[in-house]
């Protein structure tokens, strides 16, 4: 019996050794060393003719609470000026819009301001949400890919995130101004 006992022992303490698996795909890094990063998709590779590329950061998490960074770049040959919030719409792995909210950011609350971006600039508007799941006559909301446009007149631009938004069912993402 004391074999049994030593030997399941031995067990755990390897068990609790072991390297952890792959994170699952629909979360963000919660350490502080997970800083976030510009991976444009692949859909934003290009220099769209208006002279402004959207791409999605990598983005951070802690707690359900969620941040994502989206990068707006003048990729163009003249300076161009934004102001407000970008226009967001959420769209599942089909691309269908999600029935989702879009509401000015609470922790990023700073008030409108003209951005002037010279060629090879960029500025940064910051997604927030909560991964929270508390009703449940509601499937969780993906998010896998965003259509965005950066500042009324210019194109509309789909943005596919490293990691899928995962907004439980709160149906909230809180956008900010561009900073």
């Amino acid at each position: 019996m004391r074999t049994t006992g030593v030997a399941l022992l031995a067990l755990l303490l390897l068990a609790g050794c072991a390297r952890p698996g792959p994170q699952p795909q629909n979360t963000l890094p919660t350490t502080a060393s997970a800083r976030p990063s510009v991976t444009p998709s692949a859909e934003s590779t290009a220099c769209p003719g208006d002279g402004l590329r959207l791409s999605a950061e990598r983005g951070d998490a802690a707690m359900g609470y969620r941040e994502m960074g989206l990068r707006l770049e003048n990729c163009g040959d003249r300076p161009v000026t934004v102001s407000g919030r970008p226009e967001v719409v959420v769209l599942g792995e089909d691309r269908d819009p999600q029935d989702i909210a879009i509401v000015p950011a609470r922790s990023h609350s700073e008030p409108a301001h003209p951005v002037a971006l010279a060629p090879g600039q960029s500025t940064l508007a910051v997604l927030a949400w909560r991964n929270t799941y508390d009703d449940i006559s509601k499937p969780p909301v993906s998010g896998v890919y965003l259509a965005v446009t950066p500042t009324p007149g210019a194109a509309r631009q789909i943005v596919r995130p490293t990691v899928p938004l995962d907004l439980g069912s709160t149906g909230k993402l809180e956008v900010s101004v561009w900073l």
